[in-house]
């Protein structure tokens, strides 16, 4: 197994990893244009089609390979891009989801060194009890069980070392890995499109190694969070800093230990509605979100409260996003569902930067919108009326056969706040699914002076 003492962290070992990746993704790629230069003239588009996915797989095999290697905050970027459904090719995504999993963990000699550089002190002296394996990790750090010399019962979190050094470097590691990628094949977006989740993605992550911040987060959502039945741990101020986080241990059940019991369909329903009201209740009311939702960061407290983990990825959100989002939410519905008011939705998309100004309506009614329609439908599913019963949420979907990504050629650009918003609504979409939640999901209730969702079917 990788463990922490083999994985590279100078930025010179880290980048001649990934410039071998490169050389191989370059000459991979030469050899797959000749093989097409001298493919027989009268191949099909089908063969062609399947030559380009087993092109992309090998090419994501070999992101993934690397991004494995370099661990750290590669993996975190990996974890976020394989989400980034608008920008990369699904095969590519598949292999950098599998780059997620097994993190190495830290031994004890580096726990303590870690607590003494950053506390002062070795765990024995700061706590009153303290457990060195770690019962959760990550991609940046790992949680260890704790009880403060108070009889506090504590959860902290230890930051892996040398992960703040390596952001800059990955991110231009990653950058020159996409350049190559965006040559091999024609589901990529514009660079610039690119490049500026590349720089949000660096923002947020700057701030998720910063623990403090996260302290700052935790700090605040606790005081402006109003909604009934969600928990949001206490820090222990005097057991933190940057890289060690101290904070109240919540006893509960993620998701999926939760689910395994059978909880009823009202259990669900209630559940799912504490999860939703969550997500909009922060976007549209606090306009700051909690921007990663997945199962592993809720508990469900043996009140059947919703325990909230994990602050260290948090959005803030202008108003200026939040109005043109919430104004184009019900043309989704309008134009893919019911197919009315395409030009409505033409307009959202131009305010929301999606599609540059020189894009007429024609162009978008024939090469963009029909390239769009399989997601936009699943996408609108949930708001048609006020209610939506998850248990009949279609999965996610991928790119269908009979649909091209020529589409993609028309990304021009995204609120910066755009990609980190989308990851979290898709990782709400995702846990409703999988809870099967059959709820309220007029969100505009959380909106200061809106009236209340209006749908099309009305």
């Amino acid at each position: 197994m990788l463990t922490l003492k083999n994985v590279p962290t100078s930025p010179f070992k880290r980048s001649a990893i990934a410039g071998k990746a490169a050389t191989k993704i370059g000459l991979k790629h030469i050899g797959y244009k000749a093989r097409n230069v001298f493919a027989p003239k009268n191949s099909n588009t089908k063969n062609s089609e399947q030559s380009q996915q087993q092109h992309e797989e090998e090419i994501g095999e070999l992101v993934f390979t690397v991004l494995s290697q370099l661990r750290g905050t590669a993996i975190k970027l990996s974890q976020l891009l394989s989400m980034e459904t608008d920008l990369l090719p699904e095969t590519i995504r598949n292999k950098l989801k599998s780059a997620c999993h097994d993190v190495p963990p830290i031994n004890r000699a580096l726990i303590r060194k870690q607590m003494v550089q950053e506390l002062g002190s070795a765990p024995k002296v700061l706590f009153k009890e303290f457990e060195s394996e770690a019962f959760s990790a990550a991609s940046i750090g790992q949680v260890h069980r704790a009880l403060s010399f108070n009889d506090e019962k504590l959860a902290v979190k230890v930051q892996y070392p040398g992960i703040g050094a390596t952001i800059d470097s990955d991110l231009k590691m990653l950058e020159k890995l996409f350049w190559l990628l965006a040559k091999t094949t024609n589901n990529m977006p514009k660079k610039q499109v690119f490049s500026l989740v590349l720089t949000e993605m660096k923002s947020r992550l700057t701030e998720e190694i910063n623990y403090e911040i996260e302290a700052s987060n935790l700090n605040w959502f606790q005081q402006e969070m109003k909604l009934d039945g969600i928990v949001i741990p206490k820090v222990n101020p005097t057991l933190s800093s940057a890289r060690v986080l101290s904070m109240e241990m919540l006893t509960g059940e993620h998701i999926e230990q939760w689910l395994k019991r059978k909880p009823s369909q009202l259990q669900r329903n209630a559940l799912g509605q504490k999860l939703f009201d969550f997500f909009w209740y922060c976007a549209l009311t606090l306009k700051k979100i909690h921007a990663d939702p997945h199962s592993g960061n809720f508990l469900v407290l043996a009140n059947e409260q919703l325990g909230v983990l994990d602050f260290g990825c948090v959005r803030c959100l202008s108003d200026a996003f939040v109005d043109d989002f919430t104004d184009m939410l019900p043309k989704i519905v309008d134009s893919y569902i019911f197919g009315n008011n395409t030009e409505a939705l033409f307009s959202s998309y131009q305010a929301l930067k999606f599609i540059d100004q020189s894009v007429d309506f024609s162009t978008f009614s024939s090469e963009i919108l029909p390239d769009l329609q399989f997601y936009g439908e699943w996408l609108g599913q949930a708001y048609v009326k006020k209610t939506f019963n998850f248990n009949n949420k279609t999965p996610c979907p991928g790119k269908p056969e009979n649909v091209s990504t020529d589409s993609i050629k028309f990304l021009s650009g995204m609120y910066s706040e755009q990609p980190c918003f989308d990851r979290a609504h898709l990782g709400l979409m995702n846990l409703l699914t999988q809870i099967g939640a059959n709820i309220n999901t007029d969100y505009l209730r959380f909106m200061p002076d809106k009236a209340s969702l209006k749908s099309s079917s009305e």
